[in-house]
């Protein structure tokens, strides 16, 4: 245990920064984020009360109340691994709270783990690999990888930039929709356009808050539930929207946005090899440790895998159901050994394997392009898989991991 008493404004001095990064991060889920604040508040003798929303959190600590408001988003993962070891540090009780404090600043503090170039070369693998498993073309790894480049050099652009990060999905899709439009013009690629655009916008579909939205509203988290998945299909909308006015900057009809598959022309050694590119993205372009690479990767195979072999023998909801339970029981169960990564760690690129809003974007590319029928298909495969995503995390949460969803 620690030694000496701990006041209350020693410990706001401690909750109220992870509070405001754990917020900042919420991603992972209110629940989760409440359950870590009270759990470390309660190591150091005292009862909170604290309140998780989408972008916002209120803690109350002895009657004195502080009030948060932060944009989420995905933290650094390198960060989280760190973190990780401070919490388990706190819960042996080898650290007072002035020494825990100093530490989570020192972690909340940290530059980011790889440079700029570095950044940038994560986004292209990051579309590279992603665009494999939608189309497994030569024509795909080219064009993503120049598209990807596109978006990787605004991504970093835009960093620490407010107003430009605001339109950067809005430039990075009327951008991408821009090239491939032209590269259709001249005859230079087959099938339609869109499964050469969503790679590239991959980075900015909220794949990771539509999820989050859905096991919110299932644990009856409805605000922060509902707020979410407004956000989400507003995001949606204005990429949409940039290839819209891709096909108005360019004069050409909107029909030219079609989705048509192209049969596969990479053998099955270089369609894994994706993976391990897309995987070395997520590294790159998330700050990951490499020390966290192997296990990361371990899991996004592993879960690409499985919802491949479930898929293909009864079907895409049941597939994407299995790998979302084995992906997260997975994820709990490595995550409780100490030197392993943390659970979030480990699943934030398997959970992009299961791509719910990619489809969703494909569905609203088609509707923009005068394919209605093929365009509510596409948001409605979203939903369903976003249910089945949803359900299978929440079972393996149920079956293997801590409890997430709230007391009494």
């Amino acid at each position: 245990m620690t030694a000496g008493p701990v006041t209350e404004d020693d410990l706001l001095g401690l909750l109220g920064p992870l509070t405001e990064w754990l917020l900042s991060s919420s991603f992972e889920g209110t629940m989760r984020c409440e359950a870590i604040v009270r759990d470390v508040a309660a190591h150091y003798g005292h009862d909170v009360e604290v309140t998780f929303l989408a972008d916002a959190a209120i803690l109350t600590v002895a009657g004195r109340t502080l009030s948060f408001s932060r944009e989420p988003g995905v933290p650094p993962l390198h960060q989280v691994s760190r973190f990780k070891r401070l919490v388990a540090e706190i819960h042996r009780g080898g650290l007072s709270l002035p020494v825990a404090t100093r530490r989570l600043a020192q972690i909340r503090a940290m530059p980011a783990r790889w440079s700029k170039p570095w950044q940038v070369l994560g986004l292209v693998c990051f579309t590279v690999g992603f665009g494999i498993s939608v189309q497994a073309t030569w024509q795909q790894v080219l064009v993503s990888a120049v598209t990807g480049l596109l978006v990787g050099l605004l991504v970093v652009a835009g960093a620490g930039r407010r107003r430009l990060m605001l339109i950067s999905p809005f430039l990075a899709s009327l951008l991408v929709t821009v090239v491939v439009l032209l590269l259709a013009e001249q005859g230079w690629i087959d099938g339609g356009p869109i499964q050469l655009i969503v790679p590239a916008l991959f980075y900015f579909i909220p794949g990771d808050a539509i999820t989050a939205a859905a096991l919110e509203l299932a644990d009856n988290r409805i605000t922060a539930g509902a707020t979410r998945l407004v956000y989400s299909f507003v995001v949606l909308l204005v990429l949409a929207f940039g290839a819209l006015a891709a096909t108005v900057l360019l004069q050409v009809p909107q029909s030219r946005l079609f989705d048509v598959t192209v049969p596969g022309n990479l053998g099955p050694v270089l369609v894994w090899g994706g993976w391990v590119l897309f995987a070395l993205g997520v590294m790159l372009t998330f700050s990951m440790a490499p020390r966290d690479f192997g296990w990361a990767l371990g899991l996004i195979l592993l879960t690409a895998a499985v919802t491949e072999l479930v898929t293909r023998a009864v079907g895409d909801p049941a597939g994407t159901f299995t790998g979302a339970f084995v992906m997260t029981a997975a994820a709990l169960l490595l995550g409780r050994r100490p030197g392993l990564p943390p659970p979030y760690v480990l699943y934030l690129g398997a959970f992009y394997v299961l791509t719910p809003g990619s489809h969703g974007l494909r569905g609203l590319e088609s509707w923009i392009g005068g394919h209605e029928i093929q365009g509510v298909a596409g948001v409605a495969d979203m939903l369903g898989l976003l249910t089945a995503i949803a359900v299978g995390m929440l079972v393996a949460a149920a079956a293997v991991g801590p409890r997430l969803t709230r007391q009494g």
